[in-house]
């Protein structure tokens, strides 16, 4: 059976059963900061669990996309450690418990698809003698096992170790692929820790207790059921394969990978693990990039560019040299592209993601080589094996290389990287940065405690700046209050709203709240699950929940936002006319005095290219064509052509934005009723950002107008200062940089004939190696270039056989060796300058005739020359 009929099957099952079939969630959790990515089938329905949801239903099933990086460094080893996965789920949200959920799932398992029950066993909590007790009604008592709450509840020891919050036991139904895989058949259950015989396949959670202070388990008002079984391991099962990497998840990838590399795959072979790890990673990034995340160095976007580099290391060491992960999306496609259509229809920008990292990280490694052989060679030299960690945390942040990646790295030299430190850095740094991510999904904020007494806010912005509202919630801090003075620092939830919350590219509003003698200055609307959360200051009287106010916008900043918003989906429609139709937004900002856009394209644009692009994009500003919007389901969206992003999650019904005809994008931003209200648009930079994505910075309106006074002044300015008319300004600046130009040519010519002078009189401290003469002489603030004309009037005019010239110029430590032609057979430069960078904790290298050395220490440079002196007389001897 393959995988699609397996999924299939299920949701069509439990559709039977009276459960809404709702689609995977994003991997990226929408307003969940506590997790980085969905990592099980119920983060969706966190609040239907907490019972604080508004879902008009009680029972879901969903086929859900998950990510856990946990065993990353198990992927590969072992039979069924993933990182991307599909769980299989079905839900109730106090409806049906026990009773139904564990002959469903015995039925489904068994009669749907068609598992043998002698081939099956079940464990229970051994607390839960109800579960024991129905399980007895279906299955043999020599089938039903009792586990301990380490096995058998959720969380994992929740009784004793908590934490906090729901709880419950669960029961597992085990396959037993057969004595060839563990244990004999006497001694060999599903709670073997021996063997992996007995692969777990099915999970019913029975969330029933509120775990609380002291252990205590508290009955759930509502008890739930959160089910989880394992697609990938399903489909290993009914195909008989002994790993999940041999379905037909993953045939097409390994099939691809063996092609590119020449390799073709096997079960057991040596290069095995990484098939398996390439592929499991290569679903991994095209699914995480596909909902809208890109490679960087901190949170989702680090884990991202850990997998993506983790597969490159393992592609290097198959041989494979250049960037090829990236043709490995359509072969996801392939595979997954029935379920998940977005994959297909977005491989290309998918896939220039990813060769973009490979080639960012191919240039990381070549200069963080440079690093660590220096690194490494002081290790070396002080005896010590463990690699600095301060050196580890900024290879990982200034070069963005993994510090797995680095400890492989170091692995095969013998040597460790100082994980204490480096974890140390790390933390340092994330609190900086506020990092957030906890990994409990039921974690309860102010919000949380807000949400079973406060209807979500109803936004009234599109039509009006300002409106009467019910104060519904404040909080101050991390709390709810029942009230704020003034000075106070607050977040307000209203029953209704006019102030456009941050979402989308586009800040959010700014204005205030008056009512009863209380004001309230608003510097900030952001939103949350459906609650908009006025941020600011109360300026005088007591806020209190309960009171009315008028909320009132600040109409010129929200005109102005405008503008720029309008601006931009224009913008994107002359990128895309004059570019080509591959360029995808990749980020905005749209802010009251300027607007940014990032977008897909992988070469810089050429000034005619911008000047194109600004007239395309006022043309259609001259033209006044109305902005329309209207709301309507997702299918018919589609048809019109409507642009769409990854990056955003959309329910079934969407609203479309419209400029004219040519333009249509979804969108749930504030925009002008016209064109031609933005007034004039003007590029002010284009630049890259990330490789494969560009950035415009552009302003709109009076912040245009603006732009170009400051433009016209400096002009004047520069004008004055050059005592020469504006409109001849590019002439005269041509000319002082022509006459700047001549005169560093002939500082140069008098610096390199003082240094050929200067080379003229070290031929007197030359001291004899066998027959030959060799020059090493430390030399007072002398350049590169210094010292190389110096070596060239020794070695080719006086004929000495080598010099070694060092100096400091400019703080920077340098050392040039040159050998005269005829010798190089005996001397190497490139080998003496090594030797000399070593001793100067550097690297060095070059030609056999001329090469050198460098480093950060100026007091190094004594102990270089005396290295290459050393290296001179051994090649010599």
């Amino acid at each position: 059976m393959k995988a699609s009929e397996v999924r299939s099957r299920y949701l069509r099952f439990f559709e039977k059963k009276g459960h809404t079939v709702e689609k995977s969630d994003s991997l990226v959790p929408e307003n969940d900061p506590t997790v980085l990515f969905t990592g099980a089938g119920m983060n969706q329905f966190k609040d239907m669990f907490l019972g604080k949801g508004n879902k008009p239903y009680k029972r879901a099933t969903t086929s859900q996309k998950c990510l856990r990086t946990g065993d990353l460094e198990n992927v590969g080893k072992t039979p069924s450690h993933q990182t991307f996965f599909e769980m299989l789920g079905n839900f109730s949200f106090g409806d049906y418990f026990k009773a139904d959920a564990i002959p469903w799932a015995w039925e489904f398992v068994t009669k749907e698809l068609g598992i043998d029950p002698a081939r099956l066993s079940v464990t229970v909590y051994e607390e839960d003698q109800e579960a024991y007790d129905l399980w007895l009604k279906i299955i043999p008592k020599a089938k039903l096992f009792r586990g301990d709450a380490n096995d058998n509840f959720w969380p994992a020891n929740a009784p004793k170790d908590g934490p906090n919050g729901p709880c419950g036991p669960c029961s597992e139904i085990y396959y037993d692929r057969g004595a060839k895989y563990g244990c004999s058949p006497g001694d060999c259950g599903p709670l073997c820790a021996k063997c992996k015989r007995h692969i777990e396949i099915w999970n019913l959670v029975f969330t029933q207790f509120d775990r609380q202070d002291g252990g205590v388990l508290a009955p759930l008002k509502n008890k739930n059921i959160d089910t989880g079984m394992g697609l990938e391991r399903t489909v290993a099962t009914l195909q008989g394969v002994p790993t999940n990497f041999d379905t037909d998840l993953f045939a097409p990838i390994l099939r691809r990978i063996g092609e590119i590399t020449g390799k073709p795959y096997s079960q057991e072979g040596d290069e095995t693990p990484r098939f398996r790890r390439i592929a499991d990673h290569a679903r991994a990034m095209t699914f995480v990039i596909c909902d809208g995340i890109a490679p960087g160095n901190e949170g989702r976007e680090y884990v991202l560019r850990r997998i993506i580099r983790r597969a490159s290391d393992d592609g290097r060491r198959m041989g494979m040299r250049e960037a090829w992960l990236f043709r490995l999306v359509p072969a996801v496609g392939e595979a997954m592209g029935e379920a998940y259509p977005e994959i297909v229809e977005r491989r290309e920008n998918i896939a220039r993601i990813v060769k973009a990292e490979e080639e960012q990280y191919a240039a990381t490694l070549e200069l963080a080589t440079g690093i660590i052989d220096r690194e490494v060679a002081n290790l070396r030299e002080s005896k010590a094996r463990t690699f600095s960690g301060e050196v580890a945390f900024d290879l990982h942040q200034t070069h963005g290389l993994p510090i797995d990646q680095l400890t492989e790295i170091l692995k095969e030299k013998n040597l460790s990287a100082d994980r204490k430190r480096y974890d140390a850095l790390m933390e340092e740094h994330r609190k900086k940065s506020h990092a957030t991510a906890s990994g409990d999904v039921f974690a309860i904020g102010p919000l949380g405690k807000i949400k079973p007494t406060v209807a979500p806010t109803r936004f009234c912005g599109y039509d009006a700046l300002q409106t009467t509202a019910v104060v519904k919630a404040i909080i101050a801090g991390n709390d709810v209050v029942d009230g704020a003075g003034p000075g106070t620092v607050v977040r307000i939830v209203l029953d209704q709203s006019p102030f456009y919350a941050e979402s989308g590219g586009q800040m959010g509003d700014v204005g205030i709240l008056k009512g009863d003698g209380v004001e309230v200055r608003i510097d900030e609307t952001k939103k949350t699950e459906g609650y908009w959360l006025h941020g600011g200051t109360v300026m005088r009287g007591t806020l209190r929940p309960g009171l009315s106010v008028e909320a009132q916008v600040d109409i010129d900043r929200r005109w102005a936002i405008q503008r720029n918003h309008t601006g931009t989906h224009i913008l994107h429609n002359a990128l895309r006319t004059i570019l080509g139709k591959h360029v995808e937004q990749a980020g905005s900002l749209v802010a009251p005095d300027r607007l940014r856009f990032d977008f897909s394209h992988f070469q810089s644009l050429t000034r005619d290219e911008v000047r194109r692009i600004e007239n395309h994009v006022n043309e259609r500003i001259m033209e006044n064509a109305p902005v329309t919007w209207r709301e309507m389901p997702m299918a018919e969206a589609k048809k019109l052509g409507a642009l769409m992003f990854f990056a955003d999650k959309y329910g079934d019904v969407v609203r479309v934005v419209s400029v004219g005809d040519w333009s249509r994008e979804l969108c749930g931003g504030t925009h002008v009723p016209a064109a031609g209200t933005i007034g004039y648009f003007h590029i002010v930079s284009e630049g890259s950002v990330a490789g494969g994505t560009r950035r415009i910075e552009a302003v709109t309106g009076m912040g245009a107008v603006a732009h170009a006074l400051q433009v016209e002044d400096r002009v004047n300015t520069a004008a004055t200062m050059l005592n020469t008319p504006a409109a001849k300004l590019p002439n005269r600046i041509q000319e002082v940089l022509d006459e700047l130009q001549q005169l560093r040519r002939e500082q140069e010519k008098s610096r390199r004939a003082a240094a050929a002078d200067e080379a003229g009189g070290l031929h007197s401290k030359a001291f004899a190696v066998g027959p030959e003469k060799a020059v090493v002489e430390l030399l007072q603030d002398k350049s590169a270039d210094d010292l190389r004309s110096m070596i060239d009037k020794l070695v080719k005019e006086q004929k000495i056989a080598v010099a070694a010239l060092g100096s400091v110029f400019e703080e920077k430590p340098i050392l040039v060796i040159g050998v005269r032609e005829d010798l190089t057979s005996k001397l190497d430069a490139g080998a003496i300058a090594k030797e000399a960078g070593k001793a100067m904790g550097a690297g060095g290298g070059g030609k056999k005739d001329i090469a050198t050395c460098g480093g950060k220490d100026p007091a190094k440079v004594p102990a270089g020359l005396e290295a290459a002196k050393a290296a001179i007389r051994k090649a010599l001897a």
